[in-house]
């Protein structure tokens, strides 16, 4: 099952849950961000009632990111 959680600025918790409703994902790698798209109801509902989530990261902390997973993931033997 898919979902997203997030808390904004104002301390809500804001979630967008997929289900098991099928999601497509799109990884988007600019030069100095990286957008990640997922959206469900693809489909099943018209474009503007589907349900997603778009993030953007700047594009070193997500490489960061990557490398301590692929570094951690290394030393477990995998």
């Amino acid at each position: 099952m898919s979902h997203a959680i997030m808390r904004g600025s104002n301390n809500r918790r804001y979630e967008v849950d997929f289900g098991d409703a099928p999601i497509r994902v799109e990884v988007y790698a600019g030069d100095d961000t990286v957008e990640i798209f997922v959206e469900a109801d693809c489909e099943t509902h018209a474009e503007e009632r589907r349900r997603f989530v778009l993030l953007n990261i700047p594009r070193h902390l997500f490489s960061e990111a990557v490398g301590r997973n692929a570094k951690r993931h290394r030393s477990k033997g995998r």
